[in-house]
Order: C-alpha cells, then sequence, then structure tokens
C-alpha cells in the first residue's frame, strides 16, 4: 500500500512539475488551453482509462509522444496525471503494475527530453 501511494504520488508530481518548469502553470489549466479537438482527445483518454482500458490507452499515449508536440506533451500530463488517481484494482484487473506506470510515464517524458527531470525526482542518477 505504501509503495503504491508513494509510486503513484510520485507520477503525479513530476507531471505537476513538469508542466510548472516548461509552462508555467498546472496542468489543468495548460489542458484548459489546447484547442477544442485536443481537449476532446484528452477527455476520450481519460474516459477510457478510467474504463480500465489502461494499457491500450498508455499504449496510445506513448505513440502521440513520437509527434512530441506542446499539445501531446500536455494531453500526456493530464494522463498520467489522471492514471496516477486510479484505484489499484482498476490496473491490476488489466494486468498492470505500479512500475508499469512508473516506466511508461518515464518513457514518455524521455520522448520530449525530460528524462534527465524524472530521473532526479525519482533519484535514477545513472551512476
Amino acid at each position: 500500500m505504501f509503495e503504491q501511494d508513494w509510486i503513484m504520488r510520485q507520477i503525479h508530481e513530476m507531471s505537476k512539475v513538469i508542466a510548472r518548469v516548461m509552462f508555467n502553470a498546472e496542468v489543468q489549466s495548460t489542458v484548459a488551453e489546447l484547442p477544442q479537438e485536443k481537449r476532446d482527445l484528452a477527455d476520450d483518454l481519460i474516459s477510457r482509462l478510467k474504463c480500465g482500458r489502461v494499457r491500450e490507452t498508455v499504449d496510445e499515449v506513448n505513440r502521440l509522444a513520437d509527434d512530441n508536440s506542446r499539445d501531446n506533451l500536455i494531453i500526456g500530463l493530464e494522463f498520467y496525471s489522471a492514471l496516477s488517481e486510479l484505484d489499484e484494482d482498476i490496473l491490476e484487473a488489466e494486468g498492470y503494475s505500479l512500475t508499469d506506470a512508473q516506466n511508461d510515464f518515464e518513457v514518455f517524458a524521455g520522448k520530449f527530453g525530460l528524462q534527465q527531470m524524472t530521473d532526479l525526482y525519482s533519484g535514477n542518477y545513472g551512476y
């Protein structure tokens, strides 16, 4: 239980830190600035995530990151923030672990050149 809380809190906090550093704003306020089409996409991904389609939506968000645009970074930060709030039972039902969530977030952030930031935050100093 403690490990779950720690990992999920880490993902949530890293999302907030990246939004603050990159956009000088909270994740939610950056999402509000997106074009309607992109806000709809973010809402759809989060809705599917909350319905238990975890792996599918994580994969889709990580594919979005291949086109590492500002909008896709914002969508991903909102998505991973929502993922960090899911109950562990939803993740387990999908065969998705907390370690998977942390690793997927780090891969996502790395596609935007933010790997060092996540490494520092999570204590992966590379030595």
